[in-house]
């Protein structure tokens, strides 16, 4: 607990810390996108609430409103596919499967969170939900390293800029 404080965990609120995403995470190359809406819930008596009940009785509907936006890298450090959560005007549709990414202003949040996980009883497996820790990778910015997406123009006209470069 000493290397991030007490002070992440209390009141369910996240703290980021800033990452060196290059060494921690290798390569990263792109493999997907995500939109994510916002959720508003709705009790028995028809009033609608921005968070579900204690029970999680109340009927989730979706407000068809983008609320989080994630892509999707693989991780050559890792071995694993992990999600970034981007800024909402973020332009995922210029990106492309495997191209390599840069994160720019990387930072991990520390979060609670609830995951379903076996648990053995007395009365034998069951699946309960558990509460556990998030570290969310979240960036300012992302840059593409390479870009497969060059059109055959753009490349002829590159080729002649550097056909008529001086050799150093």
């Amino acid at each position: 607990m000493a290397k991030y404080g007490i002070e992440a965990f209390k009141d369910n609120k996240l703290v980021a810390y800033p990452i060196g995403a290059k060494e921690t995470y290798g390569t990263l190359t792109f493999t997907g996108s995500e939109v994510r809406n916002k959720f508003v819930y709705v009790d028995d008596d028809g009033e609608v609430h921005e968070e579900q009940n204690a029970q999680n009785t109340w009927k989730a509907k979706d407000t068809g409103q983008p609320q989080d936006k994630y892509i999707m890298a693989y991780s050559s450090k890792t071995k694993d596919v992990m999600d970034i959560h981007v800024p909402l005007d973020f332009d995922v549709d210029g990106l492309e499967f495997d191209q390599e990414l840069e994160l720019v202003g990387a930072v991990v949040t520390i979060g609670n969170s609830e995951k379903e996980q076996k648990v053995v009883t007395r009365n034998g497996e069951q699946i309960r939900p558990v509460d556990c820790k998030t570290f969310p990778v979240q960036v300012e910015d992302i840059k593409v390293k390479d870009s497969k997406a060059i059109s055959q123009s753009t490349q002829s006209q590159s080729k002649s800029e550097q056909s008529s470069k001086p050799k150093e």
